[in-house]
């Protein structure tokens, strides 16, 4: 079994069950001082061997992926009741993939990312909410859509799956499946693993 098209079988049965997790991912990563920290980010795309997030170099988490001490993504679709756990090598995605992708975010997303350059960092302190959806109010006034472009500081991540732990609880008896697959550079291999 290729476990990477059993996500995206997952993810598409997740999506008809009107899965919240369908289109999410939970990513766990480690700073310098080995200090981790999971966020939730928007799954985009499950191709070949690879899955692609996107997110913003003003983000803690960038700096967090660029210390790379250590990564992990979890997938969970509560709706088919099964779990992967995917590492493997995580590198910054082609700029043009990025720049492409940047036009199907939401129109609010797009003014986010924008506000990133104008109030500050993701993640950096406010004095209100306020402040920020004032901020949007004026760069929705002032920015076209249509012509909007990614800035600069919109990125993503492509992580190459080089091992997949699949659990499995669609079982009666609770006595839950367990599979970790491998890859080699040309094929899955599988073991079972007491869960």
């Amino acid at each position: 079994m290729d476990p990477v098209k059993a996500i995206s079988s997952d993810r598409d049965q997740a999506r008809k069950l009107a899965d919240t997790n369908a289109d999410i991912c939970f990513l766990a990563l480690a700073d310098a001082n080995g200090r981790a920290s999971v966020r939730t980010l928007v799954l985009r795309d499950i191709s070949d061997n690879y899955f692609t997030l996107f997110l913003n170099k003003t983000s803690p988490k960038w700096t967090a992926f660029e210390e790379g001490t250590g990564h992990e993504m979890l997938i969970w679709y509560a709706s088919v009741l099964r779990q992967y756990r995917v590492s493997g090598k995580l590198e910054e995605l082609d700029q043009s993939i990025v720049s492409q992708n940047w036009k199907n975010r939401p129109d609010g997303s797009k003014y986010l990312d924008s506000v990133y350059e104008e109030l500050g960092n993701q993640s950096s302190p406010i004095d209100s909410r306020h402040i920020l959806t004032d901020k949007i109010s004026q760069l929705k006034q002032s920015m076209d859509l249509e012509t909007m472009q990614a800035p600069a500081a919109v990125s993503g991540l492509k992580l190459t799956a080089d091992r997949i732990d699949v659990l499995d609880l669609n079982h009666q008896d609770r006595i839950h499946d367990r599979q970790l697959y491998t890859y080699d550079g040309g094929t899955w291999t599988t073991q079972v693993l007491i869960p």
